[in-house]
């Protein structure tokens, strides 16, 4: 019963100073950590792949004591991402409705070797070269916790999420991450000039590839494969058990806006692992019916805003 990264402590006191109010429970079979959560029609608990479960029995247990928490703090629901899969009708049954996707339902892990050596091998011949001639190519990778290299990255970030028609998180989030010690920026230079950018988590037993973005004229340059490559290596040096890819898509449609990068995670070996995806559990039910009807509307106005 190992608990995702976003129910870290790190995760924790991140969330704590962004402004949050976090509350942790620990059962005998289950675990989580909530944050609270506002909208315009009152608060609801979030439990970002959580709750963490011994096994498929644990649920209800936990449900029942996330719905005790969610009405003690007078929440219109509480929205849970078990990290154990489970089915529609499983989660119906403990009365849980499916809900629009928050964080990834399925993702895709490395087992990290002993070796770099070994990583190249499973990274294959072409990546495996991309990373040794690195700088005979001029290519060179730095890392960076500095909150004002985050424009670097961040303007790569906006050029992907405009081609594949995702909303980005604000700036300020990001460089806020790089004053806490899971997260580190990855930067790839061709000449000394930016052409690839990655944030990579550390957790407990893992290291996580949480963002990504790459000049796309550079994209012969492979910078955002050197990347990629060297966080495996710092991973396994470091000593986790696993690089999490962190999100992929099961479809097979190349029109799919994860379908790329899908493809590009899985090239580097590994296998996927599937959780419940994002549910949630009415409290207030009239209340939560409003929510449920103004969603789509204010997802709408916020989308338009940020353009």
């Amino acid at each position: 019963m190992e608990p995702h990264f976003l129910q870290s402590k790190a995760w924790e006191e991140f969330q704590k100073a962004e402004g949050f109010e976090i509350f942790r429970e620990k059962g005998e079979n289950f675990e989580y950590m909530a944050i609270l959560k506002p909208t315009s029609l009152g608060n609801y608990l979030f439990l970002p792949y959580g709750p963490t479960l011994k096994d498929k029995k644990a649920l209800k247990s936990a449900i029942s004591a996330v719905k005790k928490l969610a009405r003690e703090k007078k929440c219109i629901f509480a929205r849970i991402e078990p990290t154990i899969p489970f089915s529609i009708a499983e989660m119906k049954k403990v009365g849980a409705k499916k809900s629009h996707h928050f964080d990834p339902e399925h993702t895709w892990i490395l087992d990290l070797p002993k070796t770099d050596a070994e990583i190249y091998e499973i990274i294959g011949k072409n990546k495996a070269r991309a990373h040794r001639n690195r700088e005979m190519k001029e290519i060179s990778i730095r890392t960076s916790k500095n909150p004002a290299d985050m424009k670097i990255f961040f303007k790569f970030y906006e050029d992907v999420a405009k081609k594949d028609n995702f909303q980005t998180n604000e700036r300020k989030y990001l460089e806020n991450q790089l004053k806490f010690d899971f997260a580190t920026l990855y930067i790839a230079e061709f000449q000394k000039n930016p052409i690839a950018a990655t944030i990579m988590y550390t957790g407990k037993d893992a290291c996580y590839y949480a963002y990504a973005g790459a000049d796309y004229e550079f994209r012969k340059k492979e910078g955002g494969a050197i990347l990629l490559t060297q966080m495996l290596m710092d991973a396994r040096a470091a000593g986790k058990k696993y690089f999490d890819f962190w999100g992929i898509t099961t479809s097979d449609d190349p029109k799919d806006p994860w379908y790329g990068f899908t493809k590009f995670k899985k090239s580097f070996g590994g296998r996927q692992i599937d959780y419940a995806g994002t549910y949630d559990l009415p409290i207030d039910r009239k209340k939560y019916a409003i929510y449920s009807l103004l969603r789509p509307i204010n997802k709408l106005k916020r989308k338009i805003t940020k353009k």
